[in-house]
């Protein structure tokens, strides 16, 4: 199973040590602004494998992109360490562990970055922002300036405008990102955060040099409990679409880029983003939770927190401790769950490539 939850500076500490002591090259990317004791916060890679220019394929391992979701995700990336796989790959394959993608989200226990932005729904170009028309409507209940955290009549108002829209405007209204409110839930942004510019540099770095690209990034709260899905973005005829019903035939759920509800599993424009940075193939590997009504409850708790509360309170910690309860499941079933299914994913995932040696774009043979 994977380890309890740990703070961001333990997580950080006890993966990186790990690494070095097997061997990995490190690097980290300094946070501007500190953690809730006022420790300095950074991103960090481990790099396994082919050096940097000497990799034909790179498989990168994020986690901690939705902050508080890194909980999960460092414990996987301490899991693949500790399987021995990362010492035996091929001369022409690397793996990049991205650690923390949100530091700071990670170690205030929030999915949203220190400018409240979703790094999820920051793939967009600025020019062009998504349209979320209805988000105004639903902005003053998800956004209240007072709230009483034991409150769920909100949850009423929120599911009349549901009956009123329909599941697919509904859904997208209040999960799909929003542009237009900074203070509201799943802001999305109105330029490149601090996790994108800094993953930008982790790719072009990392995947210098190589042939194709294969990314998966870790997330929890999404989907029943303790059940694994992969989202994937993109069309049926594409290679990669193809891979993903090859390795996960059990859990692949994939979307067409065209789709009018799904478009960017991995958060608007993302798996653009990446393809245009050599990605072949990019999964979100997604470990349910709790209901999603709950999940509502703690995302307008935690927005509300941080613009109109004081974390450092009663309730600040409450809030803050309910938020990390949704997202990491604390009981040993939930955590042997995530381990055996996310583990064997990555494993699957490096299966397929090292089978690819020399054999072109990702695909099956």
């Amino acid at each position: 199973m994977i380890p309890p939850a740990a703070d961001l500076a333990t997580s950080r500490a006890q993966l990186l040590s790990a690494a070095e002591e097997a061997g990995a090259v490190l690097a980290s990317y300094l946070h501007p602004r500190p953690g809730p004791d006022g420790e300095p916060l950074s991103a960090d890679t481990a790099r396994f494998g082919a050096p940097i220019g000497a990799a034909r394929a790179v498989v990168l391992v994020s986690s901690g992109l939705h902050g508080v979701e890194g909980h999960a995700g460092n414990g996987v990336q301490q899991l693949l360490l500790g399987s021995g796989r990362l010492a035996a790959l091929p001369d022409d394959v690397a793996v990049v562990l991205v650690h923390a993608v949100n530091p700071y989200g990670f170690a205030w226990s929030r999915r949203v970055d220190h400018e409240n932005i979703d790094v999820n729904r920051n793939f967009v170009d600025y020019a062009d922002l998504p349209e979320n028309p209805r988000y105004a409507d639903v902005d003053p209940i998800l956004n209240p300036t007072e709230l009483d955290p034991d409150d769920r009549s909100f949850l009423g108002d929120l599911m009349a405008f549901w009956s009123e829209v329909g599941d697919d405007v509904a859904f997208r209204t209040i999960s799909g990102g929003q542009y237009s409110h900074p203070r509201g839930v799943q802001y999305g942004g109105q330029g490149a955060s601090w996790s994108r510019r800094t993953l930008e540099q982790i790719w072009d770095r990392e995947l210098a040099g190589a042939e194709e690209a294969v990314a998966i990034d870790v997330h929890t709260g999404l989907g029943p409990l303790g059940r694994l899905t992969v989202f994937q973005t993109a069309d049926a005829a594409e290679p990669a679409a193809e891979a993903g019903a090859a390795w996960f035939p059990e859990h692949i759920y994939r979307a067409d880029r065209t789709g009018s509800v799904d478009h960017g599993l991995m958060g608007p424009g993302l798996d653009e983003w990446a393809a245009g940075r050599l990605a072949t193939a990019t999964f979100v590997l997604e470990v349910g939770t709790h209901e999603p009504t709950e999940g509502v409850s703690v995302f307008r708790a935690d927005n509300w927190l941080h613009h109109h509360g004081d974390p450092s309170s009663e309730v600040g910690r409450r809030i803050r401790q309910q938020v990390r309860d949704f997202f990491f499941v604390d009981d040993p079933g939930w955590r042997t769950d995530v381990a055996d299914q996310v583990l064997a994913a990555v494993h699957t995932t490096l299966d397929g490539v090292e089978r690819r040696q020399g054999s072109g774009p990702v695909g099956v043979r």
